[in-house]
């Protein structure tokens, strides 16, 4: 029922050409880390009618996706991730059984009839922007300009499509503009069911999601890409358990925005503030275990006031390089395990290392786990790894 193979030596034209003719009940067919470029993958692999699992995740295959695969009608998972795979034949659309399709910059254009494929619950790193194949210098600006509508006609066609998968419950669409937020955001108000989302803007986009109604099973959600402004439906989402924002490069504090969210575990922000301090208030954020802070290219304090973040266990604060001191509060976070200082300022690292082994800060004294990280690439990283005993 179920072939795994790990040593890629045996992984021959002719075993491939075995598998189909003496394995014809597989149900599950694991090719991930071997060196597939190298064989000629024949087309009867097609005849394992029965196959539900195909994993080729980091395979070294061609950039073609092999058109045998749309004839395994059974298939419910196709791991292409890690692979130079793009493009996909578009009688993948036949598949009506497939329930998760994992890749990596997977551009759908070709597929019209996407939202057909009713059973997709996973959807990863889809694009949706066309690549721009029109450098011919020689073309005036109204080719120019008519090819341009079509591509933003077929996008929002995709988007739509998108939209009439009810069953989605995990999606990762990357290469975003702003000018497709509307339309994302009717699609999105369709998936009643999803539960993560993830979206990432074309490089040096801008996301702009103006209404999304609160979506009520999501639970984790990513937003890669400068924000327009904060999402006023963010705050609203009641089953959310994991939030990251990277490269939000917001101008107004989000925390207060967020500190009331009743199921928020995992807060990550990265580059996604651009003013000069960050409070977190007394009550807020009472749920939160693990908060990751880094790359504030302006922040100066990070203020934590007692009875701010109750339940916290593990905070994390990486390349802020105008902090200068340990963040004052840290000593009312009696719950907290582990303490993270990764490559900040001199000035803060000497008060978490001291000669000799001496004393550290007194408000980290607390703290069972505390690592330091220092140094660069070039003249070596190193992690200082101090333990606490709790009185």
């Amino acid at each position: 029922r179920s072939l795994l193979v790990f040593a890629e030596e045996l992984c021959t034209t002719n075993f491939l050409e075995i598998i189909p003719t003496k394995y014809r009940l597989l149900k599950v067919l694991d090719f991930k880390d071997i060196l597939l470029y190298s064989v000629s993958v024949p087309e009867n692999l097609g005849n394992l009618a029965h196959l539900k699992y195909l994993n080729l995740r980091s395979s070294k295959m061609p950039t073609q996706l092999p058109e045998f695969i749309c004839k395994l009608h059974n298939l419910e998972t196709l791991d292409i991730r890690d692979t130079d795979v793009e493009e996909i034949p578009k009688e993948i659309c036949k598949l009506r059984k497939l329930r998760h399709l994992l890749g990596d910059y997977i551009t759908l254009f070709q597929l019209n009839g996407l939202g057909g494929m009713a059973s997709l619950q996973t959807l990863r790193r889809v694009k949706l922007t066309m690549t721009n194949d029109d450098g011919d210098n020689d073309n005036n600006d109204k080719e120019v300009e008519g090819i341009m509508l079509i591509k933003e006609d077929v996008e929002v066609e995709l988007i739509r499509e998108l939209g009439k998968l009810k069953q989605l419950r995990n999606l990762s669409l990357t290469s975003v503009k702003e000018e497709q937020g509307s339309a994302l955001c009717s699609s999105l108000n369709e998936m009643t069911n999803l539960e993560k989302l993830r979206i990432e803007t074309t490089a040096g986009g801008v996301i702009d999601l103006p209404i999304i109604s609160p979506l009520p099973m999501l639970q984790k959600l990513r937003l890669d890409g400068k924000l327009k402004k904060f999402p006023e439906w963010v705050p609203q989402l009641q089953s959310l358990v994991k939030l990251s924002l990277r490269s939000s490069q917001l101008t107004i504090d989000p925390l207060k925005s967020l500190q009331n969210m009743p199921h928020l575990l995992f807060l990550e922000m990265l580059d996604a503030y651009e003013g000069e301090s960050l409070y977190f208030e007394n009550g807020g954020f009472h749920q939160l275990k693990e908060l990751s802070l880094g790359f504030f290219p302006n922040l100066k304090s990070i203020i934590i006031d007692k009875g701010a973040l109750y339940s916290l266990e593990k905070l994390k604060i990486w390349k802020i390089m105008e902090i200068k001191t340990v963040p004052p509060g840290i000593q009312h976070l009696e719950k907290l395990q582990v303490l993270v200082i990764d490559h900040m300022s001199d000035e803060l690292i000497n008060e978490c290392i001291t000669p000799n082994e001496g004393p550290q800060h007194p408000i980290i004294q607390h703290v069972p786990l505390v690592k330091v990280t220092v140094g660069d690439y070039e003249q070596g990283i190193k992690t200082h790894i101090i333990h606490h005993s709790r009185h």
